[in-house]
């Protein structure tokens, strides 16, 4: 696995953490609040994350989509791809404000701070850190990821180790949250909807900044198996303490928090990251939806959407989350039908795109490595491949060229 895909893995793991995991209220109230069978469910959510994850990748990757609207708009019909391309705007802006709500929140819970303070931070680095180039924010994105892991399974095994959970007690406390479904099977497909629409804008932007589709899908599926680990841990970790953190705005930074004030402190920063990620994901991705390749105009877009959020924050985390998302997971649901459909349909399609682009990075390695020769052959098969490519000529070649010369890079690295 290259540097590449692993760069892909860490931002997609940090794209949907965010929204739907980091806090742990969003499980609380779709999983938890369901009892046992919810521990179930989220398992079936871990798998569905594992293969839908990689598809959405591969597509983002097949037509090296710069927004959500590239790839919609080969897939679909004009009417689907309006539908499903205001629905995402819709969505990227809602959840956008949604986690800067949650940032306040989170330093309110860590630190005593007001909400409007954490909020403020949050829009100003969204802004800050959306001006620099995509592969900076990438890596930015990508960066708390480790330590979300790395304390999710902390707070589990504190937890399983220190509490002997009787698990029919739990149940009937967990029964009485409030939550919006009934159905474990509707929360289930209504959830992870919600995380897909959440995710998929900059998703696909993630899988087109990757030429090989292959090693995009498995930074997708990778991904997907990393967040499906961390939402069962999460569920289970909650479930156990549900007494405790059942009306918390923030229930994860509490857990952490009660091993130690240290780990405590640095747990809010790690889920202020999280909600971070999310929230530059989507406001990133809309400013790109409306910019039309102008990065002037995709900075007064950034900027004017981010503080449109900050106002709307003010109705609150926990709110907004039981408002937002159920809607946001039903529009989830008939995009996802969309998806798998399209992809199974392209999938020949996409296969015989990857092994041009093979060949292409092969012609490519050729001619910028040293020790190899490139011969006027070799450049008239590339042009070929070019071509017959269902992108660009320009920006395929361009692409190939790019990923030939990580390749040599990588290799001297070794």
């Amino acid at each position: 696995m290259n540097k590449k895909t692993i760069t892909i893995m860490l931002a997609y793991v940090g794209v949907l953490t965010g929204a739907g995991l980091a806090s742990g209220q969003e499980l609380l109230q779709y999983f938890v609040s369901l009892g046992l069978p919810g521990i179930a469910g989220i398992a079936v959510v871990g798998l569905l994350h594992m293969l839908i994850g990689g598809l959405i990748l591969q597509l983002g990757s097949h037509y090296l989509a710069n927004d959500h609207s590239d790839v919609f708009d080969e897939i679909t019909n004009k009417f689907i791809s309006k539908f499903i391309d205001l629905s995402l705007i819709f969505t990227c802006f809602v959840v956008g404000f949604v986690m800067i709500a949650g940032a306040g929140s989170n330093l309110n819970q860590a630190f005593g701070t007001k909400t409007w303070m954490g909020a403020l931070i949050c829009a100003i680095l969204v802004i800050g850190i959306g001006m620099l180039d995509f592969s900076k924010v990438s890596k930015i994105i990508g960066s708390f990821t480790p330590l979300i892991i790395a304390f999710t399974i902390l707070a589990s095994i504190y937890t399983f180790i220190k509490f002997d959970p009787n698990w029919t007690d739990l149940e009937s406390v967990a029964l009485r949250l409030p939550s919006n479904f009934n159905n474990i099977g509707l929360s289930v497909v209504n959830y992870f909807g919600m995380c897909i629409m959440t995710g998929i804008s900059m998703a696909f932007v993630l899988g087109g900044d990757e030429i090989n589709t292959k090693e995009a899908g498995k930074g997708g599926l990778l991904g997907g198996l990393i967040v499906g680990i961390l939402g069962v841990l999460i569920v289970l970790t909650l479930f156990i303490r549900i007494d405790d953190v059942g009306n918390l705005d923030i229930p994860m930074l509490y857990i952490v928090g009660e091993l130690s004030p240290i780990l405590g402190t640095i747990m809010s920063v790690v889920i202020f990251g999280m909600i971070f990620n999310t929230a530059i994901s989507l406001f990133y991705a809309l400013a790109r939806r409306f910019s039309s390749g102008s990065e002037k105009r995709f900075r007064v877009i950034l900027i004017g959407l981010t503080l449109a959020g900050f106002i709307l924050s003010f109705a609150g985390f926990k709110e907004l989350v039981s408002i937002f998302y159920p809607i946001i997971g039903y529009i989830g649901m008939v995009m996802l039908l969309v998806l798998v459909f399209a992809y199974f349909r392209e999938r020949e399609a996409i296969s015989h795109e990857s092994k041009k682009r093979f060949a292409m990075t092969h012609y490519m390695r050729k001619k910028f490595d040293e020790d190899k020769d490139y011969t006027k052959e070799d450049a008239s098969k590339f042009k070929k491949l070019v071509k017959s490519s269902i992108i660009d000529d320009k920006l395929i070649a361009q692409k190939a060229e790019e990923r030939a010369k990580e390749q040599i890079d990588n290799d001297s690295d070794d």
